[in-house]
């Protein structure tokens, strides 16, 4: 990395830090200033003029201050560590996952994307699964390596320990996705897996090193699983389960969405069995997800729930709405600090963020966050 490459990094690490600014928020600024450093340099009032964000994110940035010793040991340590940083506006960033609502500013990479890359499963499944699990997991992994396809999960226990180990034996490609930062190891047991996956495919993450694997990461994390993939498989799952959340956030990135069924009698299997009974494609075997996903009809193996939904304009919404609407970022805020934003009684408050996410004009995320969506 050279120093004009360090300098460079130091102005995207220190703008991923500003509170409140996201991936969308990051992609408005940079189309509006170009670099993250003229953003940082830019004052209130021209962050408003160029990007019409809110008074109160604009003054959140242009009074930002960098945290200088911070951002210059973190970039020791990606050195350190033979870590890319890439944007999205990088001519390396995954293809898959520029086609979805709220691709990441930044991905940290220690490995490498190749082309090959686009045909991708994401594969998810239950931390303690049963050995029938195990097996079709390692089964279809197996299957879909032999055809050069990429191995998608999230390095977690069971299921996606079990895939990852699968595509390494057989001399395919799989991408761990983390959720905390790349000099985390999580879990602690697969830093071996995670060194030899580096030398046939990659490990990534959004997050910023020093991240620890808070349990609100891994619904962010998720996104990328089944971003970076055409579909999403899940082998046992509960319903109330984090690979349930990856396949809904496949339904919303327009992929498709599959499962393994199991046996009626295992909790393990409600989650696989409430997906295929909503539409999703009955996996016996790779070859079922090669002529699912990578067929030429063409159609979708599930109806898509696109993020993308019909909204109200703007002007046909109540004043006291229309407060509440303008104190909402595209990236997710907690509805505490819409509160204290628009000064309205919590109960009030969520009545009419109901209201707005009935109309479409906001989307409601997990912990009670709310982000306004893009028309």
């Amino acid at each position: 990395m050279t120093s004009q490459d360090s300098n460079v990094l130091f102005y995207w690490l220190a703008l991923e830090r500003v509170p409140r600014v996201g991936p969308l928020t990051i992609a408005r600024l940079i189309q509006a200033f170009g670099t993250p450093e003229a953003v940082l340099h830019a004052g209130a009032q021209e962050i408003r003029k160029r990007t019409g964000l809110g008074e109160k994110i604009a003054a959140l940035i242009s009074t930002f201050s960098i945290p200088a010793d911070s951002i210059l040991k973190h970039i020791k340590i990606l050195e350190e560590m033979d870590v890319q940083v890439i944007t999205r506006w990088d001519a390396d960033y995954p293809q898959n996952l520029l086609e979805i609502y709220d691709p990441p500013a930044l991905l940290f990479v220690r490995g490498n994307f190749v082309p090959e890359d686009k045909a991708a499963v994401g594969i998810v499944g239950t931390r303690n699964p049963t050995r029938y699990g195990l097996d079709m997991a390692e089964q279809i992994t197996k299957e879909l390596i032999r055809e050069g396809i990429t191995i998608i999960s999230g390095l977690a226990r069971g299921i996606d320990t079990a895939c990852h180990k699968a595509a390494y034996k057989a001399g395919g490609r799989s991408i761990g996705v983390l959720g905390c930062g790349i000099d985390v190891t999580y879990p602690r047991e697969n830093r071996e897996l995670m060194e030899q996956m580096l030398h046939q495919g990659a490990v990534i993450t959004e997050f910023r090193p020093g991240t620890e694997p808070l349990p609100t990461n891994f619904y962010r994390r998720n996104r990328i699983i089944s971003g970076l993939a055409k579909g999403v498989l899940v082998v046992e799952a509960a319903k109330s389960s984090g690979s349930l959340i990856t396949a809904h956030h496949a339904l919303e990135q327009n992929r498709d969405v599959l499962a393994v069924p199991g046996n009626v009698r295992n909790l393990k299997s409600s989650g696989p069995h409430h997906l295929i009974k909503q539409g999703a494609a009955l996996v016996e075997s790779g070859q079922d997800v090669l002529h699912a996903l990578f067929a030429t009809s063409g159609k979708p193996v599930m109806q898509q729930q696109g993020l993308f939904q019909a909204t109200r304009e703007s002007n046909d919404v109540a004043p006291e709405s229309l407060t509440v609407l303008e104190a909402i970022d595209l990236d997710p805020v907690p509805i505490d600090l819409i509160c204290e934003s628009v000064g309205l009684e919590a109960g009030k408050l969520s009545g009419i963020l109901l209201e707005l996410e009935l109309q479409g004009l906001v989307k409601q995320h997990p912990g009670k966050m709310f982000s306004r969506i893009l028309k």
